[in-house]
């Protein structure tokens, strides 16, 4: 259970009904100690939709070419 000082909303609209729960891997590209992936996958099962990770790499990352 993620503690919910540790959730930020960015608007005020409630989630909508769709084919999957997105979550968006940018800063935290980890699977252990990653709350914000632990709360993606509680929100897909409480929803039981699929999960999908997303991870954006570009060259102009930092390393991203190793």
């Amino acid at each position: 259970m993620i503690h919910q000082e540790r959730v930020r909303h960015l608007n005020h609209q409630g989630a909508t009904k769709g084919a999957f729960v997105l979550y968006w891997m940018q800063a935290s590209q980890r699977t252990s100690y990653n709350h914000a992936l632990e709360y993606a996958i509680e929100q897909s099962n409480l929803r039981q939709l699929p999960l999908l990770v997303l991870i954006v790499v570009t060259d102009t990352y930092p390393e991203a070419n190793l």
